[in-house]
């Protein structure tokens, strides 16, 4: 190219020819550049849009399942609600005496009945939900009675009757009330934390391991007279401490190499629980 035009520049007429030649090659250059550019244009918005809708796609899919999953949550927690209260009712309408009040178990059937809905429902609940349901089963199981090996028919302590439906009527609003802080009905997590007290400070008296000095004594030790409300007060004057024992029968627990799988739950759910709202509180 550069002969060409050397040999064209002799000239006036050389002279416009080359401005002409120079002028064309410039502008097909030009275009050739901003040809490949729109291209390049056009495949990065073609990708670009290819990675929106991706993301839209991905969005409406995750906006559904939790759509679906709050649906099936408040069915959850509105099912296993009713049939608490149901249970408890027919517990008053076979067991209950005027004079007397109750004076047996809660009905084995209904309580199956319920465990069925919880298991039915269990996919749902977080451990918080969990946990307060392990320990409303607990305290019906309370109610049963009880059987000492001797071979003689298992005996009913009215006592033990009377305190293990007190504490399921203690528990049944404050369960509401959790379930109803994981749906953002209420932002309260009074429930969820007197629920964990009352949890936790049975767990370290229900267990016996001389090792690390349970079932606890001291100010953590439950009675005959402390119901649920009394049990609640003394966990959380003592907090500190309580939360200080949970740890040490974690710990004491995880020795151990898994054989109290049940204990070591309840106490990680109780810890997490209280070290959750006490976060909660503080923001």
């Amino acid at each position: 190219m550069d002969a060409i035009l050397s040999v064209l520049s002799g000239g006036a007429t050389g002279a416009v020819l080359v401005w002409l030649l120079r002028d064309w090659i410039s502008e097909r250059l030009k275009q050739s550049i901003q040809h490949e550019y729109s291209q390049k244009l056009e495949t990065h918005k073609a990708e670009l849009n290819t990675r929106i809708q991706a993301i839209q796609h991905e969005n409406q899919l995750r906006q559904l399942r939790t759509s679906l999953f709050f649906d099936h949550q408040r069915n959850a927690f509105a099912g296993i609600l009713a049939k608490i209260a149901g249970v408890n009712q027919t517990w008053i309408d076979k067991e209950y005496e005027h004079e007397e009040g109750l004076t047996g178990p809660v009905p084995y059937a209904t309580y199956k009945e319920l465990r069925g809905v919880y298991y039915q429902h269990q996919l749902f609940l977080d451990p918080g939900c969990l946990a307060a349901m392990e320990l409303i089963f607990e305290c019906y199981r309370d109610s049963f009675p009880f059987d000492d090996g001797s071979g003689s028919p298992p005996e009913v302590s009215y006592r033990d009757v009377d305190v293990a439906y007190q504490a399921i009527e203690y528990l049944q609003p404050r369960l509401a009330e959790l379930f109803q802080s994981r749906i953002g009905v209420t932002v309260s997590g009074r429930g969820e934390r007197e629920i964990a007290l009352l949890g936790a400070i049975r767990l370290l008296n229900r267990y016996h391991f001389d090792e690390i000095d349970l079932p606890a004594k001291g100010p953590l030790k439950l009675t005959h007279r402390d119901r649920a409300a009394e049990a609640v007060t003394k966990a959380e004057d003592n907090l500190e401490e309580l939360i200080s024992r949970l740890k040490q029968f974690q710990a004491f627990l995880r020795q151990e190499g898994g054989f109290f799988h049940e204990a070591a739950t309840k106490t990680e759910r109780y810890l997490t629980m209280l070290t959750e709202v006490e976060k909660a509180d503080k923001t």
